[in-house]
């Protein structure tokens, strides 16, 4: 019973601990993004730069179709369709690109949560 209780004990506190510790996506970008994604390098990586609107935009058009393909979800519902934008592009993030991109860029002990933070970051104005 005492092993019992010290395991839970432990797995309470780690638990606690990386809610702690859950990083931004601004500190994801700036630690492991930014090389790659920075507006001065995106160009020579062949990926889209942070902050920049339109390549992103069209991004997640490109996710949605994809989605819409994949899902076959009725494209009607908007509050669906930015779900669905960020699903694929955490899968695109989470799996890496043919092109370039390694899976979870470099950042191999991101979670779910982190990435997508990441992503709504560098797709956001600023």
């Amino acid at each position: 019973m005492k092993n019992v209780i010290y395991v839970l004990g432990l797995w309470v506190l780690l638990s606690f601990t990386n809610v702690l510790s859950a990083r931004t996506g601004k500190e994801i970008f700036t630690n492991f993004c930014n090389t790659c994604h920075s507006p001065s390098m995106a160009a020579m990586f062949n990926a889209p730069a942070a902050h920049d609107k339109s390549i992103w935009d069209s991004r997640k058009e490109l996710a949605f179709q994809r989605a819409l393909q994949k899902n076959k979800f009725n494209d009607s519902d908007s509050s669906l369709k930015e779900q669905k934008i960020l699903e694929a592009l955490l899968s695109t993030a989470k799996e890496g690109t043919p092109k370039g991109m390694p899976p979870k860029g470099t950042c191999s002990n991101c979670t779910d949560d982190e990435l997508l933070d990441a992503i709504k970051y560098l797709s956001s104005n600023n």
